[in-house]
């Protein structure tokens, strides 16, 4: 199964988890800035949430999205705060064709004086189980 692991970050926490996700999956995590392909059978997707919304530049991927070979995603994300973001980024993907599976893994993000010691190692174990989980589906 090919695996592509893709994230944005402004902070940093997304970027741990979706390393510890790739790393679960025995694949490499690639910034949405980095990405040129997106060959792969299973999308592993991540945001992080800023005052409960998706950064630009996620908004501006997802809405960029065209030509992938993805055959279902997965999604996955960190914020001081609210998850509602994941459902948007679930209805964009359904919209371009792509199933999306209904677990998504989310840990809180430190950002100013909240959340100061997230994602911990706990919540990185936590996610390389959830990756796990999606090799078993």
């Amino acid at each position: 199964m090919r695996i592509a692991v893709i994230y944005q970050s402004k902070t940093g926490n997304t970027r741990l988890v979706a390393e510890a996700i790739a790393k679960e999956l025995h694949t490499c995590a690639w910034d949405i800035e980095e990405v040129k392909d997106l060959d792969c059978d299973l999308l592993v997707l991540g945001a992080g949430v800023y005052a409960a919304r998706l950064d630009k530049k996620m908004r501006l991927f997802l809405a960029s999205l065209e030509g992938t070979s993805a055959r279902r995603a997965a999604l996955f994300g960190t914020s001081a705060g609210g998850r509602k973001p994941f459902g948007m980024m679930a209805a964009v993907l359904k919209k371009k064709g792509i199933p999306v599976d209904k677990d998504y893994f989310y840990c809180p993000g430190k950002w100013w004086k909240l959340h100061t010691d997230r994602p911990n190692e706990q919540d990185l174990e936590d996610a390389r189980a959830w990756a796990k989980g999606l090799l078993e589906e």
